[in-house]
């Protein structure tokens, strides 16, 4: 039997994963990642390089882990000319190269644009999202069809988990109907699953095109390459979009505040929820808006958005619910689920398919303390034992506190829990370049010979 077959029983089955983990956790854990190690090797030749150079031919602790851990960055490796002149044949010679799968079957004929590329890439059976790209760079990251229907079922494990015994009620998505980025996707078929009635904010797609030349106008501006009417055709489009949101945003209120009468789920970010808040500010509409029993998520950070200090609370106060009633999570892109917050145990749940790897700020010396157990800081890594398309090991940005061996109040909630997250690109400290981002990037371009 497969290792990795307990983890999707944990995941697919009828209990709650982060509340019910077997009490050989970590021993399953290691099993599989001897597993992942030894079929991603055979498929990825940048994995296969790393652990040639790095001299690690098999795992036989988490610290063995940690020189094929890629960082989050890698995935934004590709030259960008590739997008700029339209090389999609090179683009999927890069994609190939941090994929498990063999990027065939592809139609290449006539592809308009990075998101027709994408397009052509899911119809032959490659599940390619992208991440926000508010650099002017986005990620792209390959899965398979199961790494997908995975995150759909990882939503309603997370949603169930929250709200334990809700009845499903209208859920109010601020964001689009489709878009580039995975969460889009996935939130909404999870919603489907829960069977609850859905109104979304905005009606056009988040379309990757459109992150990449937003954000490589603004890096643009900011460098004096911009030229007048490149700057004057940004800003006339950067208007008009605001036009329209401002519309869409007007109406969404409108629905929200119909349903008064009775407790929603609003799904979004902080920075969304301030943009509503903003809003009905200048429509003169005061606080206490929704039903107290409404459910909001927030998390995803602040992405450069201006808050005052206290945005948290104004906006709890906003919607009139209590502080119960702002539920987070802790997850990102590449990987499959995301783990709750808890009020009781002030601390985040770790999905047991995830092995968290706490490092160094280099990113160099795994910091997990065994079976000593304890609460220590570092960099947050982990590895996704459910990851098929892609190898599931990664260096993240995020600085974060983990209790090893919580005790007291945990609210039912099994395994190391983390205590707090902040990103070290926002803190006094910094960041710092991760050594293995360019050793694995110059790997990354070593192999594409195009």
């Amino acid at each position: 039997m497969s290792a990795i077959a307990p983890f999707l029983d944990m995941l697919n089955g009828s209990g709650d994963p982060f509340r019910r983990h077997p009490e050989n956790l970590a021993e399953l854990q290691l099993a599989a990642l001897r597993e992942r190690f030894a079929e991603r090797r055979a498929q990825i030749r940048v994995l296969d390089k790393r652990a040639r150079e790095t001299g690690v031919e098999q795992v036989r602790t988490l610290s063995d882990m940690v020189p094929l851990l890629f960082a989050h960055q890698v995935y934004k490796s590709y030259p960008e000319q590739f997008i700029n002149n339209g090389r999609w044949d090179h683009m999927n010679v890069w994609l190939q190269t941090l994929s498990s799968r063999p990027v065939t079957g592809v139609d290449m004929a006539g592809i308009a644009d990075v998101d027709d590329w994408m397009a052509r890439l899911r119809r032959a059976g490659h599940v390619v999202f992208s991440s926000s790209g508010t650099s002017g760079k986005n990620s792209f990251v390959s899965q398979t069809e199961a790494d997908l229907k995975n995150v759909i079922t990882s939503c309603v494990k997370l949603a169930r988990a929250i709200h334990p015994g809700m009845a499903p009620r209208p859920l109010f998505m601020m964001m689009p109907p489709k878009g580039a980025h995975r969460h889009v996707e996935a939130v909404i078929e999870a919603a489907r699953v829960l069977g609850s009635a859905t109104h979304f904010t905005f009606s056009q797609p988040a379309t990757a095109g459109d992150a990449i030349r937003m954000g490589k106008m603004r890096r643009a501006i900011a460098g004096g390459s911009a030229l007048p009417s490149e700057i004057a055709a940004f800003q006339a489009h950067a208007s008009e979009r605001q036009q329209r949101m401002t519309g869409e945003i007007d109406a969404f209120l409108d629905k929200l505040m119909a349903q008064r009468e009775r407790p929603v789920i609003i799904q979004g970010n902080w920075p969304t929820h301030w943009m509503l808040l903003e809003q009905a500010r200048r429509r003169g509409i005061g606080d206490g808006i929704c039903h107290p029993d409404t459910v909001i998520t927030g998390g995803g950070g602040l992405k450069g958005t201006s808050v005052p200090a206290d945005y948290r609370e104004q906006v709890q106060r906003f919607y009139g619910i209590p502080a119960e009633g702002v539920q987070n999570s802790y997850g990102m892109s590449e990987m499959i689920g995301a783990g709750p917050w808890s009020h009781k145990a002030q601390a985040y749940a770790i999905c047991p398919w995830i092995v968290p790897l706490l490092l160094d700020k280099s990113g160099e010396v795994l910091l997990n303390p065994g079976t000593a157990g304890g609460t220590v800081e570092g960099r947050f890594a982990f590895f996704d034992l459910l990851a098929e398309g892609y190898w599931g090991g990664v260096i993240t940005g995020d600085k974060v506190t983990i209790d090893f061996s919580p005790e007291g109040e945990c609210d039912g909630l099994q395994g190391p829990l983390i205590r707090s997250v902040a990103r070290y690109a926002d803190l006094e400290e910094g960041e710092d370049k991760l050594s293995c981002a360019g050793t694995i990037e110059s790997y990354v371009r070593g192999m594409l010979d195009v």
